[in-house]
């Protein structure tokens, strides 16, 4: 019996909402509990971010868009949203706002296919450049230097009552070698499992 897992990047869908909103809480409360106060992500609501996800999805294009590394089903294990940089005082135009992979699935390449195919993307856009910003103290962050970011900037950002520290990750060429996959909207079929 073969247990592959088949594993597609493509552009989110409103239906992905929910589940996006599970990967997205499932994963703060993993990632920062300890880090962040147990009040915050205790009160994050599925139900309230899986309507701002429908919003975020509605609005999303090639230049603003949300990718989802999904099986055959649609079930997803990760998710990527990305846009124009929010901070005009770094050289790069882009900025990749989350990326998060569920609980349990971390380490199965779906965080470098999902950054991968947004570089892609960005590429094509003539975007210069990209940063994603983390939290100093999440322990994930030192995935984006394997994936070659920099240390570029630092920030201090309110959160729940606290300060926190924050790095910035930049890498001024989007050259970080070629997805596995084709994304788009009609890039439904998945394609091999990730290594």
């Amino acid at each position: 019996m073969d247990d592959t897992i088949r594993i597609g990047i493509r552009l989110a869908r409103p239906s992905d909402s929910a589940e996006i909103a599970d990967v997205y809480v499932d994963s703060w409360r993993d990632t920062y509990a300890g880090l962040l106060p147990d009040t915050g992500l205790l009160k994050m609501s599925k139900t309230e971010h899986a309507a701002g996800w429908t919003r975020t999805i509605k609005a999303s294009n090639l230049r603003n868009p949300v990718l989802v590394a999904a099986d055959a089903e649609s079930k997803i294990y990760a998710f990527a949203s990305a846009g124009p940089s929010r901070d005009k005082s770094l050289p790069y135009e882009g900025e990749v706002f989350t990326l998060y992979v569920a609980p349990g699935w971390t380490g199965q390449g779906f965080g470098a296919a999902l950054l991968t195919s947004t570089f892609r993307l960005f590429s094509k856009a003539n975007y210069r450049g990209m940063i994603i910003w983390a939290l100093a103290d999440n322990p994930s962050r030192f995935f984006y230097e394997a994936m070659g970011g920099q240390i570029v900037a630092e920030r201090q950002h309110p959160m729940w009552g606290r300060s926190l520290r924050e790095i910035a990750y930049g890498w001024p060429s989007l050259d970080i070698g070629k997805p596995r996959q084709r994304v788009g909207r009609g890039a439904e079929e998945p394609e091999p499992p990730l290594s």
